[in-house]
């Protein structure tokens, strides 16, 4: 008999003759999930965010922000949990891979420990930037979360291989974190190895949450266009603040990135988001700023957006964006062919 049906027979052998035993397994575990639909479309030949149609946007439009996500957590014991993510993208052929995989486990009260592999946790939204009910935007402001972008800032990452020690201290109506973390992240052209950073918290009644990051790591195994990053030490510092207060709806983030001694490689990149939530309607304005190799590559997006939750879990997205493209390629695949581009974009986001 081969293993893996030996193990079977075994499991649902315990839980046929193991009724309790099965729904304490059940009750330690919860399943749920979101989905976004989203179309988009811009005026431009070339592709925006994305290296061909598949991963950006062009004036024949594009699906690439479709996407789902089941989230599977475990309660191992009092003191140890699982959490984990399978997601699947339009971009990416609707290919079904784990996102993240880690153990949590408790070593006081406000100290825990975690290790796998874990969501990045740099940026105020990037531990859930696939969930598009839990934000304003269709897409999070691509300025700071465009990690798979070739000539994006490189801000963000999907996740790393590595552990966290996240200390979590509260005071009052004020919630205070540290995580300090560290480990490898391999990307699809290149790896960064050795990379540590920090991410400090400082949240008010979720209200207001100020955050500051900070993280470094050595390039390695860089193929194609991205072979001179070989060796150098790619940094980033970023700083937001979210405030969500009496229907004011406030987002703003401002990065500094450097790749070791690549002078076009160096950036700095900030958005601010103003919307103001009106019973189910939340309209809101948002304006980015892109500038790499000392303004060789200099871009601006200025949006005008529609939030409405239609019903309990479910929103309906809509914007207009201008993306000023005067200066280099910036977020393109190739020069665009005119100063202005505009883009249109609706999405439909649930969560389940």
């Amino acid at each position: 008999m081969k293993r893996e049906t030996l193990f079977a027979g075994i499991l649902t052998g315990t839980f046929l003759f193991s009724p309790v035993m099965a729904a304490e397994v059940t009750d330690r575990i919860s399943i749920n999930g979101f989905a976004n639909a989203v179309y988009q479309q811009t005026d431009e030949a070339v592709a925006l965010h994305g290296e061909s149609r598949e991963g950006g946007v062009d004036n024949r439009g594009s699906f690439a922000g479709t996407s789902v996500g089941i989230n599977i957590n475990a309660n191992i014991n009092d003191r140890v949990r699982f959490y984990s993510q399978l997601f699947a993208a339009r971009s990416e052929g609707f290919v079904m891979h784990i996102d993240w995989a880690f153990m949590n486990i408790d070593l006081a009260d406000e100290l825990g420990l975690r290790a796998g592999r874990i969501k990045f946790p740099v940026g105020l939204v990037n531990e859930y930037v696939d969930v598009g009910y839990a934000y304003p935007w269709i897409r999070p402001p691509r300025v700071v979360y465009s990690y798979l972008v070739p000539n994006g800032p490189q801000v963000t990452r999907e996740g790393y291989n590595g552990a966290s020690l996240l200390w979590a201290p509260s005071a009052g109506d004020w919630n205070f974190s540290a995580d300090f973390f560290g480990g490898d992240i391999n990307l699809e052209s290149a790896d960064v190895r050795k990379m540590r950073g920090v991410v400090l918290r400082a949240n008010w009644d979720d209200k207001v949450l100020l955050q500051a990051n900070r993280y470094e790591g050595d390039m390695e195994n860089a193929t194609g266009g991205m072979v001179a990053m070989n060796g150098e030490k790619h940094s980033v510092s970023l700083v937001g603040v979210k405030v969500d207060w009496n229907n004011v709806i406030v987002y703003s983030e401002y990065a500094n990135v450097t790749m070791g001694s690549l002078v076009n490689m160096k950036a700095k990149t900030w958005y601010a988001t103003l919307g103001y939530r009106i019973g189910s309607w939340l309209p809101f304005v948002n304006y980015e700023s892109f500038d790499q190799g000392e303004g060789a590559q200099r871009q601006t997006f200025s949006t005008l957006g529609l939030r409405y939750d239609i019903w309990r879990a479910t929103a309906l997205k809509f914007e207009l964006t201008q993306v000023d493209t005067r200066n280099g390629i910036g977020m393109f695949e190739s020069p665009p062919g005119s100063n202005k581009t505009n883009q249109f974009g609706i999405g439909l986001s649930i969560v389940f």
